[in-house]
């Protein structure tokens, strides 16, 4: 397992990231994990230069898990891996402790995912909740300028879903990633 909180400008719920050419093999493993969310992506060359394709590609079978925000440790999001390793272990007949029941992740893959970038520099400031259902049109936040504090831009939600990652960071440029959305019904 490759375990690690997101960068420090996005804040992430708990989630299994693999490739669609492991998935038949690794999703088994990764639904005792007792994450959120399992995401299966196809773009292959930004996965290609991960230990995790590598030990992958070697057979070794490999989970990345993503979490939180960098530099930061979430210690609900710690528990709750903690126990899905828990699970893990005991499902791969490497534990034989009691296990704690787990959550049945939600499965997405690329297209299921709208990407919302800023087109205005300036400040970031989010007006919808993290880890939460949103609906299309919401507002998710606005960028506003940091000398004038006049709204730059203001940004909502493309579609209806699960705001599964959400920028921590307040600055941000063109083109800054803010916020992620798993389109659909959950």
């Amino acid at each position: 397992m490759d375990i690690h909180a997101s960068n420090i400008f996005l804040w992430e719920i708990p989630q299994v990231r693999l490739s669609e050419n492991t998935a038949q093999d690794l999703v088994p493993l990764a639904r005792h994990l007792n994450m959120n969310l399992i995401c299966i992506y196809a773009s292959a060359t930004v996965l290609e230069s991960t230990l995790a394709y590598s030990l992958n590609a070697a057979g070794t079978p490999t989970l990345v898990v993503e979490m939180g925000v960098g530099m930061r440790i979430t210690r609900a999001y710690t528990q709750q891996l903690f126990h899905g390793i828990l699970s893990l272990m005991s499902y791969m007949g490497i534990w034989k402790g009691s296990v704690s029941p787990t959550a049945s992740p939600i499965i997405s893959t690329d297209g299921h995912v709208s990407f919302i970038n800023a087109s205005s520099p300036g400040i970031f400031l989010p007006s919808a909740d993290h880890a939460s259902q949103v609906e299309a049109g919401q507002e998710l936040g606005m960028i506003v300028d940091p000398l004038t504090g006049n709204i730059r831009e203001r940004l909502t939600c493309p579609v209806s879903g699960l705001l599964f990652t959400l920028r921590e960071y307040p600055v941000v440029s063109g083109g800054s990633l803010v916020a992620r959305i798993l389109g659909g019904s959950l």
